[in-house]
């Protein structure tokens, strides 16, 4: 396959609120493809052609892959047992990253790399992945939350556990620390990562929840200790805390020493502290390089209700919310990358399984999804306001990859162009929603 390259010599750094590359500003435009672990070498080769192809520079996947039981078939990164974690090296466990991080580098795609996950919802476990099941449930590791993750780490210390022991009980703290060593050391010399993600969408609640106790400090003083532990191990890479973008703006302060005011009064709870994520606060840790935040107004609300249809609502409060990191950039001198967003179509919304979940939205459950137009006017908006502003990387959620060969969980005699790659309603077939071509968008906006 003919190989496209991007100047991916050297590794991404940070000047003040921008992102850098070889000396020059560096702005990203990218993709999510959580999945690409699972599959062989042939399919992640031509996912990273096509990534390449299409003039995505960078793409966010998961570094991790935890299981309470070891498969009977597929990729798993980790064990964790009754207290115990086991490291699968193997040429079904972390040789499954090495090929993702080789191709990657291959076609000049640089790769944020997330370590954890704070949805995690329990579900009968599968010994098998990528299969079709008979009773129409999805197979391990085709949700995003099917990957282990911070649930999993408490369930497997704690006897009654509550989702913030992940950031505060010392055995699985260490636990962490001992898989973030294995895998940061693997990669530390190497330019095809752009950084270091601590988790996706720590919050003090998921499945299991947060108790009394847990609060924007309990987070913020985890990815304190964290950021600190993996910048020791690997001073060459960004790292980043993966938080959702939400704020507390009377939160009391552990790192920050200003505060970036809100659009309006009364704005709810991504903007009170409910979530347990002050954004600012982390974002001024002195290890985090560069902020993030995701956008998915299908499962977030984050300003107050609109008389307005749901479709236009959530564009124009993603525009809002887009500006206001972007503003939250420029006040804090660092730079700030989306890192995941996504809007659901009503082609997609029979597909669509929220993160907290782990099944399809049922027959006869209300649609919310937009239309296919008006997803692309979202994309091309939600980046424009970004890239044009103080916002240095997007990155949409999230790739979907046609022509695989190798992965039985979909009826090939059905699919005259292969196998696709899993689907939780938000993946996309068409290269680029940006209306331009991927290509044409990301050399616009991206120096």
């Amino acid at each position: 396959m003919e190989q496209k390259r991007w100047n991916s010599t050297g590794f991404v750094s940070v000047k003040d609120a921008d992102f850098q590359l070889n000396g020059v500003p560096y702005r990203f435009y990218g993709t999510n493809a959580y999945w690409v672990q699972m599959l062989t070498d042939e399919d992640i080769e031509t996912t990273f052609h096509d990534i390449a192809t299409a003039d995505y520079r960078v793409v966010r996947t998961w570094a991790f892959n935890d299981v309470a039981n070891k498969p009977s078939s597929g990729t798993y990164f980790q064990i964790l047992q009754n207290g115990k974690a086991t490291i699968n090296d193997g040429a079904d466990g972390l040789q499954r990253l090495d090929q993702v991080v080789a191709t990657a580098n291959k076609f000049g795609v640089k790769l944020l790399l997330t370590l954890t996950n704070n949805w995690d919802p329990k579900r009968t476990e599968s010994s098998s992945s990528f299969r079709r099941w008979d009773d129409g449930t999805l197979p391990r590791g085709y949700l995003s939350n099917d990957y282990g993750g911070m649930d999993l780490y408490n369930r497997a210390f704690v006897s009654n556990p509550t989702h913030d022991d992940f950031y505060t009980n010392p055995d699985i703290i260490n636990a962490f620390k001992n898989y973030i060593s294995h895998v940061v050391k693997r990669y530390a010399n190497n330019s095809a990562v752009l950084g270091w993600e601590l988790a996706n969408d720590p919050r003090c609640s998921s499945t299991l929840q947060g108790s009394s106790s847990c609060n924007t400090k309990t987070i913020t003083t985890w990815v304190n200790d964290i950021s600190g532990y993996i910048k020791n191990l690997d001073s060459n890479h960004l790292i980043t805390a993966g938080d959702g973008g939400f704020y507390c703006e009377h939160c009391p302060k552990l790192y920050a020493k200003t505060s970036t005011k809100p659009p309006t009064v009364s704005v709810g709870s991504t903007f009170d502290g409910s979530f347990g994520v002050d954004t600012e606060d982390i974002l001024s840790v002195p290890c985090i390089d560069f902020g993030s935040f995701q956008l998915f107004p299908d499962q977030n609300q984050y300003f107050p209700g609109s008389s307005g249809d749901f479709a236009s609502t959530a564009i124009s409060q993603g525009n809002r919310w887009v500006a206001q990191h972007s503003a939250t950039s420029s006040t804090f001198k660092k730079p700030m990358a989306i890192t995941a967003f996504s809007i659901v179509t009503k082609d997609n919304w029979p597909l669509f399984v929220p993160f907290n979940s782990s099944t399809r939205m049922p027959p006869g459950a209300p649609c919310r999804g937009v239309d296919n137009f008006q997803k692309n006017y979202a994309f091309v908006s939600w980046a424009e306001v970004g890239l044009t502003g103080s916002i240095g990387g997007a990155l949409e959620y999230q790739w979907g990859q046609k022509g695989l060969e190798d992965v039985p969980h979909v009826n090939r005699k059905r699919q005259a162009t292969g196998n696709t790659s899993p689907d939780d309603g938000n993946a996309n077939y068409q290269n680029s929603y940006t209306g331009q071509t991927a290509t044409q968008f990301a050399s616009s906006l991206s120096m």
